[in-house]
């Protein structure tokens, strides 16, 4: 791949982090997963777009890529960030099943309620309601975070690769 394509790809991921901190920040001050689904649903076809290149060029060792050919090519520190974007997003969802009491917020038949699977677990008042939906966008936007560092690392750091012959 050539070094101006390297790096539109790694502006476009660097563009997709930088878009997910904003969205996290604003969660922090009530934005909610329902202000920003458009936005959201730009950023997960975006990350899959930045993904297909990568899977393409190491389609031969796909399998173990992840957990042992991106180390190859990128740097430890950048690895460890990668790792850590990763426990971050899942210390999120975490977050998120724990204070929902494993449910979704929604509103039913007027009333703000966590559901799980149809059953009303629990009435919340309009409060409690926004303060998950804001809950699932933090939660969204540290996943996209994650999912976004990979391929600018990737894209940043060109890997070695032996040719054949």
């Amino acid at each position: 791949m050539t070094t101006m394509a390297r790096k539109v790809l790694a502006f476009l991921s660097a563009s997709g982090i930088a878009a997910s901190v904003v969205a996290y920040s604003e969660s922090l001050s009530g934005t909610t997963i329902d202000e920003r689904w458009q936005w959201m649903a730009v950023l997960v076809a975006g990350a899959v777009v930045l993904q297909i290149p990568m899977f393409f060029l190491e389609r031969a060792e796909l399998r173990t890529f992840f957990w042992k050919g991106l180390a190859q090519g990128v740097p430890t520190w950048a690895v460890n960030c990668i790792k850590l974007a990763w426990l971050v997003a899942l210390a999120h969802l975490v977050w998120f099943f724990l204070a929902s009491h494993r449910a979704v917020p929604l509103i039913k038949d007027g009333q703000f309620v966590l559901s799980s699977r149809g059953r009303i677990v629990k009435v919340l008042t309009q409060q409690e309601y926004l303060m998950l939906r804001a809950y699932e966008l933090r939660e969204f936007a540290a996943l996209m975070i994650a999912c976004y560092l990979t391929p600018l690392m990737y894209w940043w750091f060109p890997r070695n690769r032996q040719q054949p012959g």
